[in-house]
């Protein structure tokens, strides 16, 4: 099996996975009791955050949530902090747990914004502050690598700018797409309202994740229940997929310099590999410092994403189609569109995604294994296209 769909989940690393198996057998106490293991436990929970902490340089001004993963957290911050009234901006190339969320705010006569307009070269053009300042936005909502694109905000430079032109104006980053791919800019946390984090993006398990935020902002609940983790997020904590969630980070930050270099790679290979190719491919991610390089999408008109994967699928290997929460529904991304592809071009892309441990003899299978299925199937997408 080839996997590259990284982007969409990460395969449960084998150190955490063994530390896990423990954690789930000797952790299962409630953190919440008084008796001494659920106090080991309450105990061993400390220790996680503030290894977490550590590990991604993490000041103590800003507090932590454990949610079930990164739709919950973001969830969580955008609607305990900006719920009913406070205007809210995003770009409109976030994950749908971002753009969904603030258009559920126009039930309540909120109107969100959305600054597609300001994205200019894979860029945001940090004029946008004149409309954040005119709007009264309390929150800008972006992702700090796009989940689809790999593009890569500078939430150090954009918070510089927002404190200088539209000061009443927050920045939450969704981070699930960052941990151990990119290096972490500590600086920005002085400034930062918010950031979500899933495990299972940074060969981690599933069902956990994590709202990082600053502790100055007044944050609603959105689960009513216990008083755990400050009365923001009632129920029970899973003690061992804390623990793991941890050791992920930690594991991930350790190894992220390699895994650079790896991508880098990996990224290089893949493209010059797709620029052989006899039909010409479109590369739709940015491929410049801005971009992640962990992450290329690329378009091949006329032949449709979904055929071209499912083909591949029976040579056992796997890519993504964009964001896997997406992915069921026939429309073309929006991420896409909203950069300028057609419909078309939309339709007929495929995201590749690495994690540290593919190779470059994988991506030579995969070139072959499109190249050969994209002639294959070209003379049928050729006769579709003339009949439309």
């Amino acid at each position: 099996m080839i996997y590259l769909d990284n982007a969409a989940t990460t395969f449960l690393d084998p150190e955490i996975n063994s530390s896990l198996q423990g954690y789930m057998q000797d952790n299962f106490a409630n953190s919440g009791a008084v008796y001494e293991i659920g106090l080991d436990a309450k105990k061993k929970i400390d220790d996680a955050t503030e290894s977490i902490r550590d590990s991604l340089g993490i000041p103590n001004s800003h507090s932590f949530v454990y949610t079930s993963g990164g739709t919950e957290a973001n969830n969580l911050f955008i609607k305990g902090f900006c719920f009913p009234d406070k205007k809210v901006a995003c770009l409109g190339l976030e994950h749908p747990s971002i753009t969904e969320t603030l258009r559920s705010f126009k039930e309540f006569n909120n109107e969100p914004l959305f600054l597609l307009n300001y994205f200019k070269e894979g860029k945001l053009d940090y004029s946008c502050s004149s409309i954040l300042k005119e709007r009264k936005i309390k929150l800008l909502c972006l992702s700090y690598v796009n989940n689809e694109l790999g593009t890569i905000i500078d939430p150090v430079s954009l918070m510089k700018h927002l404190e200088q032109e539209a000061p009443q104006t927050r920045l939450f980053l969704d981070g699930v797409q960052v941990i151990g791919k990119i290096k972490v800019d500590k600086k920005m946390w002085s400034s930062l309202a918010g950031l979500s984090l899933s495990a299972h993006k940074f060969h981690g398990p599933k069902g956990i994740g994590l709202l990082i935020y600053d502790s100055r902002l007044v944050l609603n609940p959105q689960m009513h229940g216990g008083k755990q983790q400050s009365g923001l997020r009632a129920g029970t904590l899973p003690v061992p997929l804390i623990l793991a969630l941890a050791d992920s980070i930690k594991l991930a930050v350790t190894t992220q310099k390699e895994t650079q270099i790896r991508f880098q790679e990996l990224q290089n290979y893949l493209l010059k590999g797709l620029n052989k190719l006899t039909k010409p491919i479109l590369i739709n991610s940015a491929l410049d410092d801005s971009q992640s390089a962990g992450i290329v999408n690329f378009s091949f008109p006329p032949i449709e994403g979904e055929v071209m994967l499912h083909h591949l699928e029976k040579e056992k290997i796997y890519v993504g189609m964009g964001s896997a929460c997406s992915a069921h529904s026939k429309e073309p991304s929006k991420i896409l569109t909203g950069i300028g592809l057609t419909d078309e071009q939309a339709r007929c892309s495929l995201r590749v995604s690495f994690s540290r441990t593919n190779t470059v003899a994988e991506l030579e299978k995969f070139l072959h294994a499109f190249s050969n299925t994209y002639e294959k199937l070209l003379p049928t997408f050729s006769k579709k296209t003339v009949y439309r």
